[in-house]
């Protein structure tokens, strides 16, 4: 493994204890345990960081709003299971949502690096209708 892989699993690990942070000290550990285990499968799966880090936020902030929403709605310490479930349920939708549309934008780049490397134009964006003949 190279330095960056090895500062891309310590921003994971950080990534997750921040976001295990409003548990407390044991969501703290096991989510940056959850992040540090995800950064070193992305590096040995050989993931771009600029694609692994960003996903992993999305799925961390899904799942953070779907545990807010539901903890502010239930009485103090009265439906922990529901909200690990809503946090389960939206962190998955937004790895998903997340996942999808920062694949897409890391395609559209190497694309877009593919042709200038080949010196072909850029591809460009839309859907022009072709143009008739004059007649």
């Amino acid at each position: 493994m190279s330095g960056r892989d090895l500062v891309g699993i310590g921003a994971m690990g950080l990534l997750g204890g921040a976001f295990g942070w409003p548990t407390g000290p044991v969501g703290i550990a096991v989510l940056t345990v959850a992040g540090v285990s995800l950064g070193w499968g992305a590096a040995r799966a050989g993931v771009r960081w600029l694609v692994a880090i960003p996903v992993a936020a999305g799925t961390g902030i899904g799942a953070l709003v779907g545990w807010s929403v539901v903890h502010a709605i239930c009485r103090p310490a009265s439906c922990a299971g529901t909200e690990i479930t809503a946090a389960v349920v939206t962190g998955i939708g937004s790895l998903v949502g997340v996942g999808l549309v920062v694949a897409l934008a890391a395609r559209s780049f190497d694309e877009y690096r593919e042709a200038v490397a080949t010196n072909r134009p850029p591809p460009e964006v839309g859907c022009e209708a072709e143009e008739e003949p004059e007649g």
